[in-house]
C-alpha cells in the first residue's frame, strides 16, 4: 500500500499564519508612523509659509517697524498658528532686525522661525 500525503500539517499552517501575522502587524504600524510623520510635515510646512507671510508684512510696511513685539494668531488651511514678530532697532547700522517665531497654540511647540534684516530709514 502506498500512501502519499499531501498538504500541510497544522503545525506548518500555524506558524504560517503566525508569520504572515507579525509581517501585517509591522506594516499596519509603518502605514501609522507614516500618517502621523506627513501630518507632522504639513504642520511645520504650514507654518513656515506663516512666518514667511509676517516677516514680509513686515518688511513691505515701513510703518511696522517698530521696536517691540507683536502677537497674534492665524490660520492656514485650516490650522491654526500663534505668532510673534519681534522687532530690534538698530540705529548704528540703520538697520532693524525682525524675527518671527510660529507656534502651535494648542501645545506650544515652536514649529518656525524666520529672521531678517531691514535697512531704516534714518
Amino acid at each position: 500500500m502506498i500512501v502519499t500525503d499531501r498538504g500541510f500539517t497544522l503545525a506548518e499552517v500555524l506558524v504560517a499564519l503566525m508569520v504572515f501575522s507579525m509581517a501585517a502587524i509591522g506594516l499596519a504600524h509603518l502605514v501609522t508612523e507614516t500618517t502621523a510623520g506627513a501630518g507632522h510635515t504639513r504642520s511645520l510646512a504650514l507654518a513656515r509659509i506663516e512666518a514667511d507671510n509676517r516677516l514680509v508684512e513686515a518688511v513691505a510696511d515701513p510703518t511696522v517697524i517698530q521696536a517691540g513685539a507683536m502677537t497674534g494668531k492665524s490660520e492656514q488651511r485650516g490650522q491654526k498658528f500663534a505668532w510673534v514678530r519681534q522687532i530690534e532697532l538698530r540705529e548704528a547700522e540703520g538697520l532693524a532686525g525682525v524675527r518671527v517665531t510660529v507656534t502651535d497654540p494648542a501645545t506650544g511647540q515652536q514649529l518656525a522661525q524666520r529672521e531678517t534684516l531691514v535697512q531704516v530709514a534714518p
